[in-house]
């Protein structure tokens, strides 16, 4: 991994956006506590400071003292934080998550047989098979599942955009597409109201009746499902894909022993976690690694960066399926872990089953570079186009 010539950390830099590793090594090495000139922002990238930060919510505040346009529970703290995640928690319980399988397994196995010769993997098979499962976990009508992954993203996009990041036209579009996705929700809302179902959607608007939940944490709660129930998952099994197919022993391996695609996926969470970057508010003076941090300033915390830091791991470069990752970030820790990590977590290990199965070889395009996403955006890491060539068996 080739630092020469890094300096610092720049945000709106594309080429950070799409392989940040570089840049993580630099800042662990030479700056795991960054200043950002010109910014009264900080950036952590170390796994302990990191560990730290994430479950030290009484320093490292969730609530960034702006108005963002997702206001769910991401962004508080206890006791409303507390409260918003156990109604969460009652939608996502391991019970409740393993019923799932049987549908996933299908949703998979009608994606995946469309996958013959050259493919764009984005669009055929790692969208929609998350927004499937979440959208008929909620509630929402499957027609809209199409336009779903570009309005969550503008829906990042426009929280993001909320710190002041990016053009005045870029943050006009995100926050387009995050009324596009309130205005469907509102839909999917008012129809459960009307005529609860057996869905996330309506148990959401029982808590409301109960004075559990308000209105307005009652659509940002839906948002935020809907969201990092497909978002993460996306960009996880797009991840996978490109590793798979630019290494064809490691897919024989996993071919041959179904057993070890669980590893896989943890090892592909540590390597290349979806989401890249947490924001956090420090609410007194701390110290870390020598440098003060003063109150009342803007923390980023680059989990990626944490998940390949030599202090944490051996060979933290290299992808090895067999290593104990139960100290990775990929899905964050604390009180803020990733309400749907175990989702996310049986979605990719059934869609790599289902796909390594059902096909003889997956190898790049050579005639189509992929695309990575890149921009001002939340820190995503993944795809916007992975063109693949894929042989069916």
């Amino acid at each position: 991994m080739d630092t020469a010539g890094i300096t610092g950390f720049d945000l709106m830099d594309p080429g950070v956006h799409a392989d940040p590793y570089p840049t993580y090594r630099w800042l662990r090495e030479h700056a795991p506590v960054y200043r950002v000139p010109g910014a009264p922002l900080w950036v952590l990238s170390r796994h302990a400071d990191i560990e730290q930060a994430l479950h030290d919510h009484r320093t490292f505040s969730s609530d960034l003292g702006m108005k963002v346009p997702l206001m769910s529970m991401v962004m508080k703290d206890p006791p409303d934080h507390t409260r918003l995640r156990q109604t969460v928690n009652r939608a996502f319980t391991p019970r409740n998550i393993q019923h799932l399988a049987t549908r996933i397994e299908a949703v998979a196995e009608d994606l995946v047989s469309g996958l013959a010769g050259p493919c764009e993997f984005v669009q055929a098979f790692a969208n929609p098979l998350p927004v499937t499962v979440i959208c008929e976990m909620l509630g929402v009508p499957l027609k809209h599942r199409a336009r779903m992954n570009r309005y969550a993203r503008d829906a990042l996009l426009a929280s993001f955009a909320a710190t002041g990041m990016g053009s005045a036209e870029l943050r006009a579009e995100a926050e387009a597409g995050l009324a596009r996705l309130m205005e469907i929700l509102d839909e999917a809302i008012a129809l459960h109201r009307a005529s609860p179902k057996d869905n996330i959607i309506s148990a959401l608007v029982a808590e409301e009746a109960r004075g559990v939940v308000d209105h307005g944490e009652l659509r940002h709660l839906c948002a935020l499902l809907l969201i990092a129930g497909h978002e993460t998952t996306a960009n996880l099994l797009a991840n996978g894909a490109h590793i798979l197919a630019r290494d064809p022993d490691l897919s024989a391996r996993l071919r041959a022993d179904p057993a070890l695609i669980a590893g896989f996926v943890e090892e592909l969470a540590r390597t290349r976690p979806p989401l890249q970057r947490l924001m956090r508010r420090t609410t007194r003076d701390v110290e870390i690694a020598g440098t003060t941090i003063p109150a009342e300033s803007s923390v980023m915390l680059l989990p990626g960066s944490a998940n390949r830091d030599d202090d944490a791991w051996d060979d933290p470069e290299g992808f090895r399926i067999e290593r104990d990752n139960r100290r990775h970030l990929g899905f964050g820790t604390g009180i803020h872990v990733c309400p749907g990590a175990s989702l996310t977590r049986l979605e990719a290990r059934i869609a790599f089953a289902v796909l390594l199965k059902r096909t003889r070889t997956i190898l790049p395009d050579p005639n189509r570079p992929p695309s990575p996403i890149v921009g001002y955006g939340a820190g995503s890491l993944g795809w916007n186009q992975l063109p693949l060539i894929v042989e069916p068996q």
